[in-house]
């Protein structure tokens, strides 16, 4: 019997034990559920979506490494140095951001850029290259003009087939557009600072067609007051014709008239607008790998320094373009120019650049 109640409390004076060791007890709380990144697949491949948020965020961009020179002439080299090789490097960053409201989508573009022209001693600071805001069709910060490119995509865009592009235009501006796509029709009409002092700002319209065909756009630039204090207008038309058995293989013709050296028009090798000026451009697609493209220009009777006075100057250049791309994302692109006037010597440039985009 002593041996019994012996047993019986020991095995409750361990149960008493235990049970307080028990409340004692430091509680592992269950690891909080992680949240991975989400692909957001409505506004194309590269998008995800910022953790937290309903915002589709794309990280792209680009290095390279370019190598150029150019021959003595009269002329301006497109390229450059003259009679020297010159060494450049690019670092390019774009940021897009998306995000569906109840208006509409709502989206913010930047690019960060750093550019060694070889001159450079330590690194770059990269600089603001483009930042703009589009919702509700309007487009609204620094970027590319109406003049040079569309914002709802399509033919009405650049020049040439080269990267240089040739003589189109091409500028970067301050600018509040607003911008339509419908059916193929694409249209804009931009306000674009001028930077002259005043409350006037120059104004851009664009409208084109783009179809399985090709496609047809017309622009027409105001530049309500050049350094000059002269106001002059430029229209461009063009046109493309695409090769039905060859993706992505085209011909593309554009023309450009300008009522004096303004802001907008071709732009030239001579420095100023001429009065008219025509683009011929084809690209033939080879392969995934392999395309070139064959580019010339001629411009008219260039004007005076900001004004409307005709120098009797005409001038043309010409260009060959290869690109070829061994593997996904890494490019080799070779490009020769020739620039020449009727005044001067004609000047040879070119490039032979890599580049490895994400």
């Amino acid at each position: 019997m002593k041996i019994k109640s012996l047993l019986f409390g020991s095995a409750a004076a361990l149960v008493a034990v235990s049970g307080a060791r028990a409340a004692d007890a430091v509680v592992i709380p269950e690891p909080e559920a992680v949240e991975y990144v989400r692909v957001c697949d409505a506004y194309g491949s590269g998008f995800f979506y910022i953790p937290g948020t309903e915002t589709c965020l794309r990280i792209s961009g680009y290095a390279w490494f370019q190598v150029s020179t150019a021959s003595t002439g009269g002329t301006p080299a497109y390229y450059g140095p003259v009679n020297a090789w010159g060494v450049t490097e690019r670092a390019r960053l774009n940021i897009d951001a998306r995000s569906e409201t109840e208006l509409g989508t709502l989206r913010a573009y930047l690019r960060y850029q750093a550019t060694n022209t070889g001159s450079a001693v330590g690194d770059l600071p990269a600089t603001v290259d483009q930042a703009y805001i589009d919702f509700l069709g309007f487009r609204m910060g620094y970027t590319e003009s109406a003049w040079t490119a569309s914002a709802t995509g399509g033919v009405a865009s650049w020049g040439s087939h080269s990267w240089g592009g040739m003589y189109y235009g091409y500028q970067q501006r301050d600018i509040l557009s607003y911008n339509f796509s419908q059916n193929g029709i694409v249209g804009a009409i931009s306000l674009e600072n001028d930077a002259n002092g005043n409350y006037t700002p120059d104004i851009v319209g664009v409208l084109g067609y783009t179809g399985s065909w090709g496609g047809v756009w017309g622009k027409i630039g105001y530049d309500e007051a050049n350094f000059l204090g002269n106001s002059f207008w430029a229209g461009s038309l063009g046109v493309q014709f695409n090769v039905p058995s060859s993706p992505g293989s085209n011909l593309r013709v554009i023309g450009f008239y300008t009522d004096g050296d303004g802001a907008y028009g071709a732009g030239s090798m001579y420095g100023n607008q001429s009065e008219w000026s025509v683009l011929g451009s084809y690209n033939q697609v080879f392969s995934d790998k392999l395309s070139a493209s064959v580019a010339a220009q001629y411009f008219n009777d260039f004007y005076a320094t900001g004004t409307n006075v005709k120098s009797g100057v005409s001038g043309w250049g010409a260009e060959l373009s290869v690109v070829y791309m061994p593997v996904t994302d890494f490019e080799v692109r070779g490009e020769l120019h020739y620039d020449d006037t009727s005044v001067a010597t004609g000047t040879t440039s070119g490039f032979l650049r890599f580049t490895r985009y994400f």
